[in-house]
């Protein structure tokens, strides 16, 4: 897929939150969201944990269990990768509604070292029961998000180059 598709595909996310109404979403990033309409918008909803993976699947796993929605964003790997055991008991262990969606799939973020090279996320939320998608076109993502916002699972959706240019 082309860059200019990836592109597409997070500003179509942010489109997404600012405008789906419903005060019980929330958005956690991994220091990947400055210039967000959403955040604009809600900054009581979009909270940004930096380089805290951990801190932040426990945080959406304690939202999610009050029966927030939440979204969790961040390069591939580090989210699933570096907290792994938080998705494990803070998430899926109480069978929240967590939405996990993961950038640079396809290596654009090679160059920033190993931690950004995902190789088994299928692998890994295969093993939790974690439902994977991976939307090839803007209306595609849109309509994969939204049906997983509305689900009561736990759901992971891989996007590819992420806004980088390398």
């Amino acid at each position: 897929m082309a860059l200019q598709s990836y592109r597409a595909m997070r500003n179509t996310l942010d489109i997404f939150l600012s405008k789906y109404n419903n005060p019980d979403l929330y958005f956690l990033h991994a220091d990947m969201w400055s210039y967000s309409k959403f955040k604009n918008r809600y900054p009581e909803r979009c909270l940004n944990f930096g380089i805290q993976e951990t801190n932040m699947m426990n945080v959406a796993g304690g939202l999610a269990s009050q029966g927030k929605k939440v979204i969790v964003y961040g390069v591939a790997g580090f989210v699933y990768q570096r907290a792994y055991e938080q998705l494990k008991f803070s998430v899926v262990n109480f069978g929240t509604s967590v939405t996990l969606i993961n950038a640079g799939h396809n290596g654009c973020y090679n160059r920033c070292g190993i931690g950004h090279i995902p190789d088994d996320d299928y692998k890994l939320m295969d093993a939790l029961g974690i439902n994977c998608y991976e939307p090839q076109s803007r209306s595609e993502f849109l309509h994969t998000v939204t049906n997983c916002v509305r689900e009561d699972e736990t759901n992971f959706i891989r996007l590819g180059w992420d806004n980088c240019e390398w």
